[in-house]
C-alpha cells in the first residue's frame, strides 16, 4: 500500500472526483433553497392578495 505522497499522486482521481462532487452537491442545494424561498414568497403574496380580497364579515 503506497505511504505518502506517493499515495496523494495515486488517489488523486479519487480527490479531484469527490471535490467536484462536494461542490456540485453544494450548488445543487443552494439552488434548491433559492427556489424553495421564491416560492414560498409566491404563496405568501397570493394569500395575502386572497385575504384582501374578502368580503367584509356580515354581523
Amino acid at each position: 500500500m503506497p505511504v505518502g505522497r506517493e499515495a496523494l499522486v495515486a488517489s488523486s482521481v479519487a480527490i479531484g472526483l469527490g471535490l467536484v462532487a462536494a461542490l456540485g452537491a453544494a450548488l445543487s442545494l443552494r439552488a434548491s433553497v433559492r427556489a424553495l424561498r421564491r416560492a414560498s414568497l409566491r404563496v405568501d403574496t397570493i394569500l395575502a392578495d386572497e385575504l384582501d380580497d374578502r368580503p367584509p364579515p356580515q354581523p
